[in-house]
């Protein structure tokens, strides 16, 4: 009698220890909110500095968000965007959802990835790299200020070299445009306005991540996202 106490006692105990280790395997951190305008994350408008944890979701409605990631990775997303976010073995993959994001990686060997509904976007490996990310209407326009970008669909994998942009149809397109097509690579498409509008939005916020970035690496005075230096 007293051992078969003595077994349920051990089954409760690991049942415990398992569903603490399971919420804190869910609960992992991805990085940190350095600051926001008209953001709200889960729903709850956040303080600086929160930290953002794996399964968060994050809304931009006409203001934009700080990310800081791993190892000086940053990344701002700009008004009318929404992702979530998942800590991952190898990386933290960002979901966009619908928006533009612009995006800086140091050349560390820490990394991370955007999924657009069947596209994944990372930095390719030995760049420092910045670049911006736009979805509308179905489609991706992907962009490389500085460094190289890699674009990823259905198996097949496409760098984005500095100073080019690509546009790439999502699995939330409509019936296919036809576009000019290569082998090995993703089939891109004739694009509708509204995502190189995006990608304009995009853009002008690449400016403001380019002088945090330049701020903060530099040694120099951090500069607010919000309301950034002269």
């Amino acid at each position: 009698m007293k051992g078969k106490h003595i077994g349920s006692a051990l089954l409760v105990t690991l049942s415990l220890v398992l569903t603490v280790t399971m919420a804190m395997a869910g609960a992992m951190p991805v990085g940190a909110l350095m600051g926001s305008k008209d953001a709200t994350v889960d729903g709850q408008a956040p303080l600086p500095h929160t930290t953002l944890m794996s399964g968060d979701s994050l809304q931009v409605k006409n203001g934009l968000a700080m990310l800081a990631l791993d190892q000086g990775n940053r990344m701002i997303l700009g008004r009318q965007t929404q992702a979530s976010f998942l800590r991952e073995a190898d990386a933290v993959t960002v979901s966009l959802t619908r928006g533009n994001l612009s995006l800086y990686h140091p050349q560390t060997v820490s990394s991370f990835r955007i999924k657009a509904g069947d596209v994944t976007v990372s930095p390719a490996k030995g760049y420092k790299t910045l670049g911006q990310v736009a979805m509308a209407d179905g489609f991706l326009a992907v962009s490389a200020k500085e460094g190289a970008l890699q674009v990823e669909k259905s198996g097949a994998v496409q760098q984005v070299a500095q100073g080019k942009t690509i546009t790439i149809s999502t699995d939330a397109a409509s019936a296919p445009v036809p576009g000019p097509q290569g082998r090995g690579k993703p089939h891109l498409k004739r694009v509708p306005a509204a995502v190189w509008i995006a990608l304009g939005v995009a853009a002008g916020t690449g400016f403001v991540a380019w002088a945090i970035v330049n701020a903060t690496s530099g040694g120099g005075q951090a500069v607010s996202p919000v309301n950034p230096a002269p």
